[in-house]
């Protein structure tokens, strides 16, 4: 599915992938705006996530989600790290992400089960980020704290936590994270970890 866009460099429509263009736009800010989402664009996000894919169509993936204000919302928070309580405070929404351990038919423990979640908040975050949000995921938490304060059985796991938010500026920011809030996140080169025949031997696309 294509769309006409803007290219920033010629003021030129062309022609580029939805997909594409929501990909490019995704990142994990720290400073949020306190707006509200509204219910159905929450919806929305945890919808598209629902469309992963999942070993044996387990879908494994559970949702803690809380709001500021909520009596749930104080106790993620506190099984946050030190360094993510210094700015999660900015969003308005706080989560969790419970994968489920064992498949449900045959009770064998599901290794995908981090997997196929991961996979569930990516299509998540897309859909945030095309509807005007950003989802930062977190992995500095007690997991052990979580599933102890929320009183989670135990044929489940703490997988990660994530806020969902509007981006704000870097400035409201504590000093020590505003320059990290600004500098440019680089990825490595497809070449660095797509192999051919043998391990660390780069796949030549252009071939």
């Amino acid at each position: 599915m294509e769309q006409l866009i803007k290219n920033p460099s010629t003021d030129k429509l062309v022609d580029e992938p939805i997909v594409t263009k929501y990909l490019q736009e995704r990142w994990s800010p720290r400073s949020f705006s306190k707006e509200p989402i509204a219910p159905t664009d929450l919806r929305r996000i945890f919808e598209a996530g629902a469309t992963a894919m999942s070993s044996f169509n387990e879908q494994p993936w559970n949702i803690i989600l809380t709001h500021k204000g909520d009596p749930t919302y104080e106790k993620l928070f506190h099984c946050l790290s030190e360094y993510n309580q210094e700015w999660v405070h900015f969003a308005p929404v706080l989560g969790a992400v419970i994968a489920k351990k064992y498949f449900t038919k045959s009770r064998k423990e599901n290794r995908h089960r981090f997997y196929d979640s991961g996979a569930f908040m990516a299509y998540a975050s897309l859909q945030a980020s095309e509807l005007g949000y950003q989802i930062h995921q977190m992995a500095g938490f007690s997991p052990g704290k979580l599933m102890m304060d929320l009183k989670i059985p135990h044929v489940y796991e703490a997988a990660t936590m994530f806020v969902i938010g509007k981006p704000d500026s870097p400035e409201k920011l504590p000093v020590n994270l505003r320059k990290q809030e600004q500098e440019e996140q680089t990825r490595k080169e497809v070449s660095s970890f797509i192999f051919a025949d043998k391990w660390g031997d780069p796949y030549h696309f252009d071939e």
